[in-house]
């Protein structure tokens, strides 16, 4: 007798299933003759079909499908082609004029209209008479049973306060050694730099236009080190100008004796930076120029 029970069991989802698939087919029918009938037909044969499947869903429970999702499946698939076939319904209705915006609006008026205030009493009596609670399908509601897991609040562990380090400021960078090998380079450059400030009157000169060479970027970069090291050394100050960029002078004895430490700043060097230079100071040739010490 079990044995019985337990083959019914297993015969009725796929004997659901394959009268799905026959829906399916009929829909698909109904979507190639679309064209070639009535809306009204159409209509009716797709009434037929959701009726049908709603038959479908009257039998078994819940159980049954989450053990045959294969059911589920093909009545999810059926439900998305009778809307597809019910939009294209509505777009061949609105091509052949059969259904007006305006039309509806002046069938609504004519039936609520009266000679005093507007009687919305026959259209509601109508509205309720055909209207249906909406119930929720078996098939929506997932095919697995999901257990709510019990949230557990969880103790916020407190921070540990991090040890104040110790502040460390970076030692100073003893003075170049003039027996290095780049010391050949710095002297030229210092050489060039007194010339030119003493040519200037001892005016300060444009950090930017004293570094920049034009048509060599490589060499750009090369003159900030210099200049960078000749600051360094207490040789050169660079301050601000009057044109709020840094400008280049050389450095007096007694602020010498009274400088211990020099102040650090950054400054921006790029192409972009260059070009904007170039053009702000008109800069035609390089102001300093290293020649190239193959010794070195």
């Amino acid at each position: 007798m079990n044995n019985t029970c337990d083959g019914l069991n297993v015969s009725q989802p796929l004997e659901r299933k394959q009268r799905l698939r026959e829906l399916i087919d009929i829909n698909r029918e109904i979507h190639t003759r679309l064209a070639e009938q009535s809306i009204e037909d159409t209509l009716n044969q797709l009434s037929s079909v959701v009726k049908s499947s709603d038959i479908i869903h009257g039998e078994g429970n819940i159980t049954d499908r989450a053990e045959h999702t294969s059911e589920v499946m093909r009545d999810a698939q059926l439900l998305k082609m009778n809307h597809e076939l019910m939009s294209k319904v509505f777009q061949q209705s609105s091509l052949m004029g059969s259904f007006s915006e305006q039309i509806y609006q002046n069938a609504i008026r004519q039936a609520v209209a009266t000679q005093g205030e507007d009687d919305w009493k026959p259209l509601t009596e109508i509205a309720c008479s055909i209207a249906r609670m909406a119930r929720a399908k078996s098939s929506m509601l997932g095919a697995y049973k999901v257990e709510v897991k019990e949230r557990i609040a969880k103790e916020r562990q407190q921070r540990k306060k991090a040890e104040q380090a110790e502040e460390k400021q970076p030692e100073r960078v003893d003075k170049l050694q003039r027996k290095d090998k780049g010391a050949n380079k710095l002297n030229i450059v210092g050489g060039q730099l007194r010339r030119l400030l003493n040519n200037n009157s001892g005016r300060p000169i444009p950090y930017y236009k004293l570094i920049i060479d034009p048509k060599n970027f490589m060499n750009t970069v090369e003159n900030a080190f210099q200049i960078a090291f000749l600051a360094r050394d207490n040789l050169i100050a660079i301050e601000p100008g009057e044109d709020n960029y840094p400008h280049v002078r050389l450095v007096h004895s007694e602020e010498v004796n009274s400088v211990k430490e020099t102040t650090q700043a950054i400054c921006t060097l790029n192409l972009e930076k260059c070009r904007e230079m170039i053009l702000f100071y008109d800069i035609k040739s390089p102001m300093l120029v290293i020649e190239s010490n193959p010794d070195e």
